[in-house]
């Protein structure tokens, strides 16, 4: 790992600081794991936007259209009220 230096406004390192404590866990590690976090999402969006654009936009409503005429595998669809347990 590399040891890097950060300006944090004064009210987030306040809530990292009360959120290490309440999770005794250092704090240091509370801001990596919020890094790692936001990178993540950042790159799954902008993998998201980049295959988009490689498929287009019509193979992605085919897409959806094929995905609303689907029908969910066993056990991954809501019980119609029925059927519902009380």
């Amino acid at each position: 790992m590399k040891t890097i230096e950060a300006q944090i406004p004064e009210p987030v390192l306040k809530q990292a600081e009360v959120l290490a404590q309440r999770e005794h866990v250092p704090l240091e590690q509370i801001i990596s794991l919020a890094v790692t976090q936001t990178v993540g999402i950042w790159s799954n969006e902008s993998d998201s936007a980049l295959r988009a654009k490689q498929v287009g936009r019509e193979r992605f409503l085919d897409a959806l259209t094929d995905a609303l005429n689907t029908e969910p595998p066993d056990g991954d669809c809501v019980p119609v009220e029925s059927e519902r347990a009380d």
